[in-house]
């Protein structure tokens, strides 16, 4: 009999609706993994604290640095939702994670599925990945508060070291620095183009906001281009309107770049159009979240926080703490972050066996995309009933 492989993973159960669903959602990895390779594959979990569960089971630290320590020894994390400020110190808990670990990629995977409710009538076609810059532009943590001596003094450097006029009200003025670098916008690139090639998508659009900032949004599209006419093939279309990316195998990536007011305008009404899309930090931020409301809401989508060594899959909503501890949590993105978790770890066939069955559920499941109304306590599907649905769509 062949010696099993296990591989080690860390988990997070997070806050709110968190220690709620994530217990279940790792005894269904268990479970696909048991059906799909009879033991042959098997993830060996690893606990890790964060958070209010930290806090209050720990020595009162929010944020272990046990826990980044274990992370950055593990590599890959299963994650609950977090607390959105620790009151105090970091703003956010996401954003503390990935400033300490340098997870500098945000990709949301925003995906159609029958039963997905949706204002457009046209909505089954959406597939689209959104990444977003995290370590840069406006949630760089660079904030200085209004009448501070950092404020004062900024602007004084402004005004009289540098001849910078243009502040209308210097008076009880807050200010906050938006930056953009050669170095994270090419790994940025980077990690979106090798996604692209290995999922086998069409295109990649650029998106950014260069009418109102020349030097950081115009340059961060101008090092995109540089990078890929350095690193690939990269021609103009006989149409002149797009690039054409061309790969070993003959095939080719489209690479186009839009504005940012022209992509928000697009995405209600033409987001079947766009696959690959690369974003600076504030505008990934707003597209993400844009083009979930187009596929049900952040309740179904996954997050995936990453750099070349280390990801954290987890759902992009938050804690949704009014309904903890009420069994009505919907646990679907929470499950298609596993599954995108198991393909990363090369673990296809259970990713396949899982993905087909949360479609399979959501498409029976009318009522399962109540989380983000006021009246969860109302309607919605129990959390313990989604995972038995779950396990009886299992293929495998």
């Amino acid at each position: 009999m062949a010696q099993a492989q296990s591989v080690a993973v860390a988990y997070i159960d997070g806050d709110g609706i968190g220690p709620d669903v994530m217990p279940m959602v790792r005894e269904l990895v268990d479970l696909v993994l048991e059906r799909c390779y009879g033991g042959e594959r098997q993830i060996h979990w690893h606990c890790l604290l964060l958070g209010e569960q930290a806090a209050r089971e720990g020595d009162g630290e929010w944020f272990p640095q046990a826990t980044i320590s274990a992370l950055r020894e593990l590599k890959v994390a299963l994650k609950g939702p977090m607390s959105s400020a620790i009151g105090g110190g970091f703003r956010s808990l996401n954003i503390a994670l990935r400033e300490e670990l340098d997870l500098f990629c945000n990709m949301r995977v925003i995906k159609a599925l029958p039963g997905l409710p949706s204002a457009l009538k046209n909505s089954e076609d959406i597939d689209l990945v959104v990444f977003r810059e995290c370590s840069e532009d406006s949630f760089a943590s660079i904030e200085l508060a209004a009448n501070s001596p950092d404020a004062e003094r900024l602007i004084e450097v402004l005004e009289q070291e540098l001849g910078y006029h243009r502040l209308r009200f210097v008076d009880n003025c807050a200010l906050a620095i938006k930056n953009c670098s050669q170095a994270a916008t090419e790994r940025l690139i980077k990690e979106a183009v090798d996604y692209a090639i290995k999922q086998r998508r069409a295109k990649i659009t650029l998106v950014h906001k260069s009418n109102a900032w020349q030097l950081t949004e115009g340059q961060f599209q101008r090092w995109a281009l540089d990078y890929l006419r350095k690193e690939y093939q990269l021609t103009v279309s006989e149409c002149k309107q797009h690039y054409l990316l061309h790969l070993y195998d003959g095939a080719q990536i489209q690479v186009e770049q839009m504005m940012l007011d022209q992509v928000m305008e697009r995405l209600p009404q033409q987001a079947a159009t766009f696959d690959v899309m690369v974003c600076n930090n504030l505008a990934g931020d707003l597209l993400a979240d844009l083009a979930a409301s187009l596929v049900g809401g952040v309740g179904i989508v996954p997050s995936v926080n990453c750099n070349h060594e280390l990801a954290l899959f987890e759902p992009s909503h938050g804690p949704f703490r009014r309904i903890a501890g009420s069994g009505l949590a919907n646990p679907c993105a929470s499950v298609w972050a596993a599954v995108l978790m198991l393909q990363h770890l090369q673990l296809d066939r259970a990713a396949s066996s899982l993905f087909s069955a949360l479609t399979q559920v959501i498409a029976s499941h009318e009522q399962l995309f109540q989380l983000d109304t006021r009246h969860s306590l109302e309607q919605g599907v129990p959390t313990k009933q989604v995972i038995a649905a779950l396990i009886k769509a299992l293929p495998c």
